[in-house]
């Protein structure tokens, strides 16, 4: 069993059966947009344990209102509150750029910080979080929220009980809905770093923590919008491991049918598959042929639930104290996320390369050939 569930469902009974009184976690909110409203309903949804000590945005009367609704304090900047010792744990769910230099200076102010994907772009400023992390020993969660899905971990758990035997493929299937707004985009990364980094690092976690070998990525450009940011909207990519294990990933900035999620893993003794989230599970059949319900139209449908399961965890974590076993466990899976952005960057690279890209070769030479070669954008014509 997973320390992290046994922590929370310890967190449950002691809430639920009244035993002592809780200590209530004061956290700073950085960032109030579309993330930092899903940690807010988390926040709101956990009062025993949790209290909004500071709303944080740039946008001055954005943090205002909800310090206003919440009853705390605002600012447009992480100074403040990271100097306040009411403060315990930093969310961070502000832009994508910014992510960093915010970690950073919550880790550096010794906070326990949960942050929002992606800690960055480069592998190496990503390791400089984790190695912060690990020197000032502290809490940090990068959220992935599919880890929090409830038929992701089932699909974990029978992976992991052997139910498959020897595992052969991963398929995922991600086609977002409906396309991000533009000016999100322009800051996201890139649909590599962006999207495609929750499917890598899935497929990390299915797998076992298998590292791929090489990848080769295809790409194209429907919307004309992101093509002019030398960017892409539709990408497949075929990963191969060292054991043998092959992955593959399709993934879109839209799917006209609603938000589309999937998971299939197949082994040496069967297959198991996680089926796209519908609205109810209700069919209609009639003489005219079987009527299903449509699939939930977007992630803050889909991943409703696990954004909670996320904040819960990450208490219990708290909770739990720098000595335990469940701290030592998310300090030895932090150090997963190097690698993912790695993989990321090497498909990156192999799209705008036309080739497969190996995870050992010097990618930092790769990117110059690129940026000194044909512009990306050369190869992202709207059709």
């Amino acid at each position: 069993t997973n320390s992290k569930d046994v922590l929370v469902q310890q967190l449950s009974l002691d809430l639920n059966q009244g035993v002592a009184q809780p200590k209530q976690y004061g956290i700073a909110l950085v960032g109030l947009g579309r993330s930092g409203n899903f940690h807010l309903t988390s926040i709101k949804n956990l009062p025993e344990v949790t209290a909004l000590k500071w709303a944080v945005d740039v946008d001055e009367g954005r943090a205002k209102s909800i310090a206003s609704d919440m009853g705390c304090k605002w600012s447009t900047s992480l100074e403040e509150p990271l100097a306040d010792p009411a403060v315990d744990i930093v969310i961070i769910a502000s832009t994508t750029d910014t992510h960093f230099p915010f970690i950073m200076k919550s880790l550096t102010a010794k906070k326990a910080v949960f942050a929002e994907k992606p800690i960055s772009h480069e592998v190496h400023e990503v390791q400089q979080a984790c190695d912060l992390a690990l020197k000032n020993n502290l809490p940090f969660v990068c959220g992935y929220q599919r880890r929090c899905d409830t038929n992701f971990r089932t699909l974990k758990q029978h992976l992991d009980s052997g139910a498959v035997g020897e595992l052969k493929m991963l398929k995922s299937c991600s086609r977002d809905n409906p396309v991000p707004p533009m000016e999100y985009l322009r800051t996201s990364g890139g649909i590599f770093q962006d999207m495609l980094i929750h499917d890598f690092d899935m497929q990390e976690w299915l797998s076992g923590g298998q590292v791929p070998e090489s990848v080769m990525a295809y790409g194209h450009c429907y919307d004309p919008e992101i093509a002019k940011m030398n960017d892409i909207d539709m990408v497949a990519v075929l990963i191969k491991y060292s054991s043998g294990l092959m992955a593959s990933i399709d993934t879109c900035r839209d799917a006209a049918y609603g938000y589309d999620q999937r998971v299939e893993a197949f082994g040496s003794k069967g297959m198991l598959t996680a089926k796209n989230e519908m609205t109810s599970s209700v069919e209609l059949a009639t003489a005219d042929g079987h009527l299903m319900p449509p699939a939930k139209w977007s992630f803050p449908e889909r991943y409703n639930h696990a954004y909670m399961v996320e904040l819960s965890e990450f208490i219990a974590l708290v909770k739990a104290g720098l000595d335990s076993e469940a701290h030592a466990l998310e300090q030895k899976e932090m150090m997963r996320h190097p690698r993912i952005v790695k993989t990321a960057w090497a498909s990156e690279l192999s799209w705008k390369l036309g080739r497969q890209v190996l995870l050992s070769e010097d990618l930092d030479a790769l990117q110059r050939q690129v940026d000194g070669g044909e512009p990306a954008a050369k190869k992202c014509k709207p059709a």
